[in-house]
Formats: C-alpha cells, sequence, structure tokens
C-alpha cells in the first residue's frame, strides 16, 4: 500500500508540483491550503507523513505543527517543514515544536524525494516493532530513573530504555541487565549522556531486545560517536612503537607495511595542510554495508591485520569479541591513528552519512547483491555520497556474487570481488583508497 503524504502549503502552484513529483513516485499525495484545512483532513483520513509551509494566512505552520504534536491520535505523525525562511531562529523554533525535519526553498524536487524517501523507510522499520513487544512505560514524575534502571539491571534485562525530556530524548542499551551503549538526542550536542539520569519530568519505555542496531541514528549520535573515539584515543596507553623508518624499499615492503606507509604519508600532507585541524593526526575510513553485510567482522580482521605489536581497540572499549563493532582504533605511529567507522548503508540513515562522508579519508562498500532490497540501499548511499563528498575515494567489496552489480556512480574498477577472510583481498582494499587519495592530490611544486 502507497504510503499517504499531505502537503500543506498557501501556493497553490507549489502544491501541484510537489504533489505531481511525489505522485510520480508511487505515493498516495492529498494537499490543503493552510493550517485549518490540514487539520480537518488529517481528522479525516491520517496521512503517513506531513509535508507544510510556515507562512500561511489563519492557522501556520508552526501552529499546524504544534496542534498535531499536543493531540495524542497525531503527535507521532513525522513532519517535514519545506519554507522560504532560512533563519536558525526559525529551525531551532521548528525543531522545539516536534518537527521532524527541515528544508528550505527552493528545494530541488529530487531532494525532497530523498528526505520524503528517508522519513517513510524510518516509518516502515518503526512499524516493524509490534505493540505487544513494548515492555514497561509510564511518567516520569512517578518514578526515579536510577530505580527503573536498576529494576532492569536486577531482573537481567535485555533491550532499550527510551526516555523524552522536553526536546530532548534519551537512550540506555541493557544487555542482561548490563548498559552497554548509550545515547542522547539534544540540540547541546555538547551535553553529556548522565543529564539524563536528573530528568524528573517526562515518559519512558522499555522495548525489549532492541539494541542498537535496530535503533534510528542521527547525526547527532554521529558527533557523539566521534567524541567517544577521541575519548579513548586519549585513554589509551599505547604500546611503544618506533618511528625510525625502514631502509627496505618500496617494493621489498609487505602488504601490510606499505599500507602503512601510505597512510602515515596522508596524515603527513593533511597536516601540512590544515595545520589548525583537530584531526590531524587521524586518519578516518569508513566501512559501510547494510546490516548482516559484515562491517564489524571486516573492522576487526583489518585491527588485527594492521596492529601487529601496536596498541589497539575494537567496539567501546577494549578487545570484546563477544560485543558487537562499531569502530576500531589502530596506532600505526606516534603521529598516526587509524579510525575504521562502521555505518550502516540503509536509507534511513542518510543524516549519519551527511555527517561522516566530509570527515572520512576514504570508504569501503560491502555489497552483498543476493540480499533482499540491497541494491536499493547501495545506489540512495551512491548518490548521497556524490552529492555530499563526490571526490571522497571508494572502493567496494562484492560478496556473493559472480560480477560486480551496474550502478550508477560505481566504476567497475572501484569494485573488488571475493571474501572477508581473504587477507591480501583486505589490505588491498585500503590501498586501493589510499592510491585514490594521492591520485587526487598531488604533490605541491
Amino acid at each position: 500500500m502507497a504510503s499517504k503524504i499531505l502537503v500543506v502549503d498557501d501556493e497553490a502552484h507549489l502544491r501541484r508540483v510537489v504533489s505531481l513529483y511525489l505522485q510520480a513516485r508511487h505515493y498516495d499525495v492529498e494537499t490543503a491550503e493552510n493550517g485549518l484545512d490540514a487539520i480537518h483532513k488529517v481528522s479525516v483520513d491520517r496521512p503517513d507523513l506531513i509535508i507544510a509551509d510556515i507562512g500561511m494566512p489563519g492557522l501556520d505552520g508552526y501552529e499546524l505543527c504544534s496542534r498535531l504534536r499536543r493531540d495524542t491520535a497525531t503527535r507521532t505523525i513525522p513532519f517535514i517543514f519545506l519554507t522560504a525562511r532560512d533563519q536558525d531562529t526559525d529551525r531551532i523554533k521548528a525543531r522545539k515544536i516536534g518537527s521532524d525535519d527541515y528544508l528550505t526553498k527552493p528545494c530541488p524536487l529530487d531532494q525532497l524525494a530523498e528526505h520524503v524517501e528517508t522519513m517513510i523507510d524510518r516509518i516502515e522499520q518503526a512499524k516493524k516493532i509490534p505493540l505487544d513487544r513494548i515492555g514497561l512505560s509510564g511518567q516520569l514524575d512517578e518514578v526515579n530513573v536510577l530505580d527503573l534502571i536498576q529494576m532492569l539491571e536486577l531482573d537481567q534485562k535485555t533491550g532499550a530504555l527510551v526516555l523524552s525530556h522536553g526536546e530532548r530524548t534519551g537512550t540506555l542499551y541493557f544487555k542482561n541487565g548490563t548498559i552497554i551503549d548509550a545515547d542522547i538526542r539534544s540540540p547541546k550536542r555538547e551535553e553529556p549522556l548522565f543529564v539524563l539520569l536528573g530528568w524528573k519530568a517526562g515518559r519512558y519505555l522499555f522495548l525489549p531486545d532492541a539494541v542498537p542496531e535496530r535503533m534510528p541514528i542521527t547525526a547527532s549520535l554521529a558527533h557523539l560517536l566521534f567524541e567517544d573515539l577521541r575519548r579513548l584515543e586519549r585513554r589509551g596507553e599505547p604500546m611503544p612503537v618506533s618511528d625510525a623508518p625502514s631502509v627496505r624499499s618500496s617494493s621489498a615492503r609487505s602488504p601490510v607495511e606499505r599500507v602503512i606507509s601510505r597512510l602515515e604519508e596522508v596524515v603527513r600532507r593533511e597536516q601540512a595542510d590544515h595545520l589548525s585541524t583537530a584531526d590531524r593526526h587521524i586518519a578516518r575510513i569508513l566501512v559501510v554495508g547494510t546490516l548482516g553485510t559484515g562491517k564489524s567482522e571486516l573492522i576487526q580482521s583489518l585491527v588485527d591485520d594492521l596492529s601487529s605489536s601496536r596498541w589497539a581497540a575494537v567496539g567501546a572499549d577494549e578487545v570484546n569479541r563477544e560485543q558487537h563493532t562499531d569502530f576500531g582504533l589502530v596506532r600505526l605511529s606516534s603521529e598516526t591513528i587509524l579510525h575504521l567507522l562502521s555505518v550502516r548503508a540503509e536509507k534511513r540513515f542518510r543524516a549519519l552519512w551527511e555527517q561522516c562522508l566530509p570527515a572520512a579519508l576514504g570508504t569501503i562498500l560491502l555489497i552483498n547483491p543476493s540480499m533482499e532490497g540491497e541494491l536499493s540501499h547501495i545506489q540512495s548511499f551512491l548518490k548521497a555520497r556524490q552529492a555530499v563528498a563526490p571526490s571522497l575515494p571508494l572502493h567496494a567489496l562484492v560478496v556473493n556474487a559472480p560480477q560486480a552489480p551496474d550502478l550508477p556512480g560505481l566504476a567497475e574498477s572501484d569494485c573488488s570481488i571475493g571474501s572477508l577472510d581473504d587477507q591480501p583481498l583486505r589490505l588491498t582494499l585500503l590501498d586501493r583508497i589510499l592510491e585514490q587519495w594521492f591520485n587526487s592530490h598531488p604533490v605541491r611544486a
């Protein structure tokens, strides 16, 4: 069944253009000319998504969103503002009253469609959680957060405790009663996670068996992850690494030595070009793939390949192969640290792509064409990469297929076919990315 979208704007021409464009993409589109008209149509036929202008006569977009958020029957409908207002004050107000996205006119129709597709994909994922899977829920003013946590620990629960407090939300993830992960979403991205323990008002909800891999990820979570990486880096004590360069010729180097040497050279060049950059000692490579394509396994293997006697870390703390791996760290020398960061390739993670891609050195893309819906997600990622970071080096590893898929934005020369267990192939992935980087960053005369 096609998703229902309500487009609200007092400009008839815009309503028609947006409506026809989305209908051509198989959405069921209804229109309203102002906020009051929209309220009536929502009461008659609840849409899956609302796209609305702000400046409209009578009931404007702000009040429309506020009313919908105050009504228990409509408060969960995703809401996108499409407006000519481009001030930070408008964006902040839109976020505070509960909008999910904010686009400014003139907005390319293909960009609008991408944001709609991302939002609809998140809706479909949320619908997969049955109502009977929801555990305890209630008001925070009726229970102490610490008491909630202690109860989940004593009962050895596994799942996600979701807390809401005004415009902020926080999630604590438990595994057999132990907190294994946490995130907080707030306009103040520097806000520490422990502040949620002091929340005295709001709501709580526990989702049994939910794990971080299944929860929506936003750009703010990507920011927190980068901060966690830096904290781990500062906390870790590296094992001694000799900085003395080897006298061996380039042809005599092992594949591992070649990759390490090239990574160090990349960092030296970036340090010379960007002396004020905080990450000047860091080479960050993204490992991108959909759920189940082997991102964790590849990160763990590459850490093993490169670490040797060097200090390394996998996951959220020390090396622990029983937990899901989101990132790996390898100190290649006293001046160079490699970050391998896992990024989901499903369409609903576009906000994470936009945060991660510009800050990366390159991307390893894992593709398993035999997985249902895989190529559609990969194509969306490639399109986003072209828009956000078109020159970012990328090399794809295709598994469970005799040949690389034909995808726009992915050249045959940028694909390898094989297995994650093949160490020479794993190192080749890194080497190809570094080769692309050097080709696009020639030495200055």
